[in-house]
């Protein structure tokens, strides 16, 4: 088990302005304390077509469990708590088994509407629920449910049953009040198979006395629509985002690559993940931009046996206009000249494709020595990195790619990446592995990127896996100054060219 929790709060930008809630101009807090949990999710006894009864049995159950972390969460001073995707019912469905678990969920705007005060019997028990946790706990709540939306047949999108079935977010203020809700709009290909695509995009915000909020789920931080609209086009700072992340390393497991989004676009991210770890679902935590060092505090336990856990920590609302807002751009950097090059002359001109999260690599594959120079390029994209470090003998890439990812999720992408490979092969780079001995002194990694949206992202391994909150910074390179905590299994530029989506 992991977890990240640092001593002191560095935050990149001061914080402008005010805001406007509930119709008085209410002073933005400097700070505020939020949680996430990880939950070991209950999952129904069998997965034929149950009574809806039952269907609500199990819900309450895990919202049990969420009512015991919302109380915990409230005594060490949390303002806002979010829960996982697929959190009240777990995974694997079909469209028709599925349905006992749905509610129909109104849309809050303009219908001020508290479940917990004014229940509407049956057909919104996991509402109230959730509203009472609200209400009871005096915190804000994220949580992640499935609704059905009735539709007709006029409406072109409309399902052959005449129901939407949509995976929802909803959001409860601490009096219990009904905010916000939140359609998921980019659906994998599993999903696809129990949940409808809405037919417009949500753009959900809601406002609090600690700064303005926006909601989304998992992949959707992947894309356009909805999330860089709305930090970019609408400002938005701080991300409640509920997800079933699967771990997929080398590159984008959910601690790693949720650290370096938030990094990356300058917000504060709260990802509420899974905890079942047998399918390979955990890391959660809150992130937030530094620029420098510290910049999570997490949880990570792959512990097929192990439990979930609550994260708390104390987060700055910044706020970032449009006017001065910047995505990082490339920069020559490189802070020192390597002691030895190993191998490099032989290593310059030698090559390997390499297969990396679904990805082919161009790659430059060495065993580490005390020092190591390299240049790879792959269509236009050409990274550098210089190192040091001790002569460990393990095998390592450098690689470059360009193009469409495939996968799960598909979304143009360039990227510079240092992985450990998983043995002493080439055809094992790429390869998951969590097993390192090589530790880094210094390094500088940079590329010339052409899509201005890049996520840096250092990952090593001590007693467990773990991403590294202090020792570098971020400045169009990763650049490690005085030698990291663990050793090293990955340091990665990504960057996502989201206007070609």
């Amino acid at each position: 088990m992991t977890v990240g929790s640092p001593g002191m709060l560095l935050t990149l930008l001061l914080v402008l302005g005010g805001r406007i809630l509930a119709g008085l101009e209410t002073p933005l807090a400097d700070s505020y304390r939020a949680a996430v949990y990880e939950h070991n999710v209950s999952f129904p006894r069998h997965r034929d077509v149950v009574p809806r009864l039952e269907a609500l049995q199990l819900m309450e159950e895990n919202l049990g469990k969420f009512d015991e972390q919302a109380r915990q969460a409230a005594q060490q001073k949390a303002k806002i708590i979010v829960f996982p995707e697929y959190g009240v019912y777990g995974l694997g469905w079909t469209r028709q088994k599925l349905a006992p678990f749905l509610e129909y969920i109104p849309d809050p705007a303009g219908n001020p509407w508290n479940p917990c005060d004014n229940p509407n019997g049956f057909v919104s028990a996991v509402q109230t629920l959730l509203s009472c946790i609200a209400k009871n706990n005096s915190i804000y709540v994220v949580a992640n449910i499935g609704s059905q939306q009735p539709c007709i047949s006029t409406d072109k999108s409309c399902p052959s049953d005449h129901v939407y079935q949509f995976n929802t977010n909803v959001v409860y203020d601490p009096r219990g009040i009904f905010i916000a809700r939140y359609f998921k709009y980019n659906l994998d290909s599993v999903e696809m198979q129990y949940f409808d695509r809405p037919p417009v995009v949500n753009h959900t915000i809601f406002d609090t006395p600690f700064g303005r909020f926006a909601t989304v789920c998992s992949n959707d931080i992947l894309y356009k629509e909805p999330t860089l609209t709305l930090v970019k086009t609408m400002n938005i700072t701080n991300l409640a985002m509920p997800a079933a992340w699967k771990e997929e390393l080398p590159l984008m497991s959910a601690i790693e690559f949720h650290s370096a989004f938030a990094e990356g676009l300058l917000i504060n991210v709260l990802a509420a993940n899974l905890h079942v770890v047998d399918l390979g679902y955990y890391g959660s935590g809150l992130y937030w931009p530094t620029g420098t060092s510290i910049n999570a505090s997490y949880f990570y336990d792959d512990d097929p046996y192990s439990e979930g856990s609550l994260v708390v920590e104390t987060l700055t609302p910044s706020i970032i206009p449009s006017d001065v807002w910047d995505p990082p751009q490339f920069t020559e950097n490189k802070r020192f000249a390597p002691r030895r090059l190993v191998n490099n002359a032989e290593q310059s001109s030698l090559t390997h494709k390499i297969k990396i999260n679904g990805d082919i690599y161009t790659a430059k594959v060495f065993k580490f020595g005390e020092a190591y120079s390299a240049n790879v390029c792959q269509g236009s994209l050409c990274c550098d990195a210089d190192f040091e470090g001790g002569a460990s003998g393990d095998m390592f890439a450098f690689g470059a790619f360009e193009g469409m990812h495939s996968g799960n999720n598909s979304y143009y992408l360039q990227s510079c990446a240092l992985i450990k490979c998983a043995g002493r092969t080439v055809e094992s780079c790429g390869q998951p592995t969590k097993h390192t001995s090589t530790g880094i002194d210094k390094m500088s990694m940079s590329g010339n990127f052409s899509y201005p949206y890049q996520f840096p992202e250092v990952f090593t391994v001590g007693d467990h896996p773990e991403i590294v909150t202090q020792i570098w910074y971020y400045q169009g390179s990763v650049i490690i100054d005085v030698g990291l905590y663990g050793d090293l299994l990955t340091v990665a530029i990504q960057a996502i060219d989201y206007s070609r989506q």
